[in-house]
């Protein structure tokens, strides 16, 4: 079964092989990603420099490098992106889903303002309506649920409310 992206069952990023190397300027870990996420992410002038190889993203906050080829000829920064990397140092805004553009701040506002706490109706919130293609847009490749979710629950933690599940798929 797909992951809820828009995936095919056959290419979810669920059950792809998850590979790491080593940050060549920090030497933390670096996740690998779909390369489409390299195509809506990296600015127009710098495209031409994603290569066909296997591109990783380094998990260190403190570290300006965010995309890494296999072969370590091509890097990119935060500022050759036209999104900031949620858990980078210095990015802002603090977005939590790509999808739909939604903050950090729109998410703790729905809910303390609103009472919302389902990624669904936080996002139509803001929005006509929620897109879910976390494959592409989302930095990682991978979905925003987790990280949304920890964002909702620690604005009903402030309200000393209880926290709520995902419902397990993504953008859900």
């Amino acid at each position: 079964m797909g992951c809820g992206c828009g995936c095919s069952d056959s290419d979810c990023n669920e059950t792809k092989e998850v590979k790491y190397i080593k940050c060549p300027d920090c030497g933390s870990s670096a996740k690998n990603v779909p390369h489409d996420v390299l195509y809506t992410i990296v600015k127009k002038e710098y495209k031409d420099q994603i290569y066909d190889n296997e591109y990783y993203i380094c998990e260190e906050p403190e570290c300006d490098t965010v995309y890494i080829d296999e072969l370590k000829k091509s890097k990119f920064a935060l500022k050759d992106l036209n999104k900031p990397i949620w858990f980078k140092k210095d990015s802002y805004p603090k977005i939590a889903c790509y999808c739909n553009n939604i903050t950090y701040e729109q998410v703790e506002k729905a809910v303390k303002g609103e009472g919302l706490t389902s990624w669904k109706d936080i996002v139509l919130n803001y929005k006509k309506k929620a897109i879910c293609m976390c494959e592409k847009l989302n930095p990682t490749g991978e979905c925003c649920s987790d990280n949304f979710y920890k964002l909702v629950n620690e604005a009903l933690k402030e309200l000393d409310k209880k926290p709520v599940s995902s419902s397990g798929s993504c953008c859900g």
